[in-house]
């Protein structure tokens, strides 16, 4: 297995160093000279694309900067509309790992005799997306952003945003405030960094500028929990929503920043010992960034910690751990658990670019929790890209991904990817 986990990274690097004509991180927020403007020579393009990129969320594999836009009559309004095709071919070896489009660590599971090698191809991640903003530049600006792509059941369109901004206000359904999507790593796996913090979900926050460079946002989230109960609790509907918030401060017009959220989540169960509903509040901090190291390369980081913060930790994200039964009848408690998340992006030109990440979790149960001992613990994620693009439209990569997972009996599963993809982005 060995030979072939070097042969992978060995691959990887080679193609690395036969990219010698260029790329840029695929984050569009971080262009310039994106979008062009239909039938209106009077408005400027970049005050057009700038509005734009407010409006749209900022994490790398969240494109939603159209590549053409209608403006309206005296710029009353800018409208635009696209579409990015995802294409795909994956071979994984090792362990199971049931998903060709997310690659997830904690999801591994044992591969048969004679199923150590897996071929797949897939498309479901390519999506939709339409940006507006109304009275642009002025007091009352109002921006929607709708994107949506093919993951639903039985490869049906699923919502991935749809909210709207005004005056600082943003509501609907999208990344929870406690995400720093500008700071993740770019990855051509779906899923991304195991350790992140990255939770969609009906939200509410109120964000503000402070000064040129501080800025700060307070929020609510819709009420969730993800719990592991056993015959004298059950989960019961949530009442209270969670309260994210942050403050950060940016320089580099932006393209830098280093910021620090917390979240407190109160979450309720029923103790069926006592006939009760009761209340059990978690929490959590994450410091957060992305910066210029020197000349072309630059890095991103995550720190994340806390208990009853699993569902928002990508590996977590419905495994139960939250909060959890404990030996003590009609008693439950919140899982400490910690994200660690480091990448490296470097720019060779304007089409070549490369992307090492390095991600990993780990899970504390309480003491006299009652879980299953093949719960997840913790696990490590690796992955390492070269994305190309060949024209303004159309880019190509390729990337290798690692993934471990160790539960609480001790047993560990490993898995190996190499995954190219085309994207034709509109």
């Amino acid at each position: 297995m060995k030979k072939y986990f070097y042969l992978a990274v060995g691959l990887t690097i080679t193609t690395m160093g036969a990219f010698n004509a260029s790329a840029q991180r695929d984050n569009r927020h971080m262009e310039s000279g994106v979008t062009t403007l239909i039938h209106n020579d009077k408005a400027n393009p970049d005050d057009v694309e700038k509005t734009m990129k407010g409006n749209a969320p900022k994490a790398p594999k969240d494109n939603g900067l159209p590549r053409f836009a209608i403006v309206g009559k005296n710029n009353d309004f800018y409208l635009g509309i696209g579409g990015q095709f995802l294409g795909e071919g994956v071979f994984t070896w090792g362990d199971d790992m049931p998903s060709a489009t997310l690659f997830t660590p904690s999801a591994l599971t044992p591969s048969k005799p004679g199923n150590g090698g897996n071929t797949q191809f897939a498309w479901q991640t390519s999506s939709l997306y339409m940006n507006f903003v109304a009275m642009p530049g002025s007091d009352n600006q109002i921006g929607i952003f709708f994107k949506g792509h093919f993951m639903g059941k039985d490869d049906s369109f699923k919502l991935q945003h749809f909210y709207a901004k005004y005056r600082g206000l943003t509501a609907g359904f999208t990344h929870s405030l406690f995400t720093d999507g500008a700071a993740e790593p770019m990855t051509i796996d779906f899923e991304g960094p195991n350790g992140y913090p990255f939770l969609s979900l009906f939200t509410a926050y109120w964000e503000q500028n402070f000064t040129e460079n501080f800025s700060g946002a307070i929020g609510i989230d819709a009420p969730t929990a993800s719990m592991t109960t056993n015959s004298t609790t059950e989960k019961v509907n949530q009442r209270i929503p969670a309260v994210p918030l942050y403050l950060q401060y940016a320089w580099n017009d932006g393209a830098s920043h280093v910021r620090l959220s917390g979240i407190v989540r109160p979450m309720q169960y029923r103790d069926l010992t006592e006939s009760a509903n009761k209340t059990v509040v978690g929490g959590g901090v994450q410091l957060s960034g992305m910066t210029k190291v020197v000349g072309n390369l630059g890095a991103n980081f995550n720190a994340a910690y806390g208990r009853g913060i699993g569902n928002y930790l990508q590996d977590d994200n419905g495994l139960g751990l939250d909060v959890v039964a404990t030996s003590t009848p009609g008693k439950m408690e919140t899982v400490k658990s910690l994200g660690l998340t480091g990448g490296l992006n470097y720019t060779f030109s304007s089409k070549v670019s490369t992307n090492l990440t390095y991600s990993h979790l780990t899970n504390w149960l309480p003491e006299d929790a009652m879980v299953s001992d093949s719960q997840y613990r913790y696990g490590d994620y690796v992955a390492a890209n070269v994305i190309y693009n060949i024209n303004k439209f159309v880019s190509a990569g390729i990337e290798y991904d690692y993934g471990y997972r160790k539960d609480f009996n001790g047993n560990g599963l490993h898995a190996n990817r190499l995954q190219c993809q085309l994207a034709v982005t509109f």
